[in-house]
């Protein structure tokens, strides 16, 4: 049977509101009563504790709403792929930082989403600080902050949003590493086939992004022997190609336009993950942002 207490979780910060558990089975689930009083709070638990010994149906309608994340994450990214598209790079993007916070809630034995409480999303925001750079933390709480507000939205949860009142820590700035020329020829040798080879030499040898590296083709390269590349804002730039490059271009063969305006490279945290197993095997060391420009 489930038992209620009250309390207030986190004076010491100084939020002064209320906040009713729910135990049962061992497990407890916590919601906000949204009042700074304690006698607002000592009436929910009153009527909570009433409500054990009312029929069924009634109880049911005064216990606070919760779901599952088993049933709110597929149903989340299902909403994401309806509006984007089930291929469409917010999707995927989604998809994969979903999963990495999945795994998190299931290390820390948290299945709804009324026990990712404030306090659980400031331990998530500093897990993502220890081991992620910046952007990607800053990429990844967003992710999920938008997926409770969602929630939220779909299954009526009120003002539920752990994230409004957390202080995410500061992440100081840090000089971008590189990896080095040996480095980089490691991870050339480790690359899982000659396409993926030659992709990551056009953005180790040639300073391309990832975005400009998917458009590379052979009507790139202009008469002059210079590479024609559209950046950011649709910027035209003509770069010399190195011999290094030309190598690996010769290494390959034939080159054919849209080679590698393909999922399989154009989606970037997929892209990062062949990176990721080709950087293992090459015994090197890993960098959450690829430094693959020189």
């Amino acid at each position: 049977m489930k038992s209620y207490s009250i309390s207030q979780r986190y004076k010491y910060r100084g939020n002064l509101t209320w906040y009713g558990r729910i135990a049962e089975d061992g497990e407890f689930s916590y919601i906000s009563l949204k009042t700074k009083r304690k006698s607002d709070a000592q009436e929910w638990l009153n009527m909570m504790n009433a409500a054990r010994f009312m029929p069924e149906e009634i109880r049911r309608k005064l216990m606070p709403k919760d779901r599952g994340f088993d049933e709110a994450l597929p149903k989340f990214l299902d909403s994401v792929a309806a509006s984007k598209g089930d291929d469409s790079k917010t999707h995927l993007a989604y998809k994969y930082r979903l999963k990495t916070f999945r795994e998190w809630l299931d290390a820390n034995g948290i299945k709804t989403l009324m026990r990712f409480d404030a306090e659980q999303a400031t331990n998530w925001a500093v897990w993502l600080s220890e081991r992620y750079a910046p952007k990607s933390q800053h990429e990844m709480v967003r992710c999920t902050s938008q997926f409770c507000q969602w929630a939220a939205k779909i299954y009526d949860l009120g003002d539920y949003n752990p994230f409004r009142d957390v202080a995410f820590p500061k992440v100081p700035k840090r000089a971008k590493a590189f990896w080095t020329p040996d480095q980089i020829e490691k991870i050339l040798d480790n690359a899982p086939d000659p396409e993926f080879r030659l992709f990551w030499s056009v953005m180790a040898f040639a300073g391309l992004r990832h975005a400009e590296a998917c458009r590379f083709g052979p009507s790139c390269i202009q008469e002059d022997g210079k590479m024609r590349v559209v950046g950011k804002g649709d910027k035209e730039a003509f770069l010399p190609i190195s011999d290094r490059l030309k190598a690996e271009i010769k290494r390959y063969g034939k080159l054919k336009d849209g080679m590698f305006a393909t999922a399989r490279f154009d989606h970037a945290d997929r892209c990062n993950e062949t990176l990721r197993i080709a950087v293992e095997a090459g015994n090197v060391y890993f960098l959450s942002q690829i430094p693959l420009r020189g």
